[in-house]
């Protein structure tokens, strides 16, 4: 799947092109990048993942996974282990600190929602821009990243490549 077209690429395809639509007027905090762009590297973070077993549909919700948060449209159409990520990982309150936790406990059981989160949180955290300080600096970001690596440790996701680069962030906090 990393280096091919395969019998999965219509569900990535359709992920992009509904993704693409559904975020067409947003654009990254702070600068003028459209906003589709953080789901596709969140996906790309994921694809180089050499530890997990990375899916079709882990790509496909990696890709959605702000569609349902961030915008009016949904995901009903795509099949149920990518409809059951994004809802996971959804959280329509607008992230305050409460919600946040929330959001954690709700997919410590949930391995793929977990590895889309650490890949989702490692984007925002290593982007290169003039917000990138203080969402570092934020608490509420410290404290539910913290939690976040905490789960996938206890998820048996610490091996992982994506856990390990988000480790090294949290590192350089200390």
């Amino acid at each position: 799947m990393r280096d091919s077209i395969s019998h999965d690429t219509p569900l990535i395809l359709t992920a992009t092109i509904h993704a693409t639509i559904a975020h067409r007027t947003q654009f990254r905090k702070g600068t003028d990048i459209p906003y589709v762009t953080h789901p596709l590297q969140v996906a790309r973070t994921l694809a180089k993942e050499s530890k997990y077993p990375v899916t079709s549909e882990l790509i496909a919700a990696a890709i959605l996974h702000d569609v349902v948060k961030d915008t009016n449209y949904d995901v009903e159409s795509f099949p149920e282990p990518v409809r059951k990520i994004v809802h996971l990982l959804s959280d329509p309150s607008g992230g305050d600190i409460d919600h946040r936790r929330e959001a954690i406990i709700r997919i410590q059981n949930e391995p793929d929602a977990i590895m889309v989160k650490m890949a989702d949180r490692f984007c925002n955290l290593d982007e290169k821009n003039d917000y990138r300080e203080k969402y570092h600096a934020k608490p509420s970001v410290r404290e539910s990243t913290r939690a976040l690596l905490m789960i996938a440790h206890e998820a048996g996701l610490d091996g992982t490549d994506i856990y390990r680069d988000l480790q090294e962030i949290v590192k350089e906090w200390e």
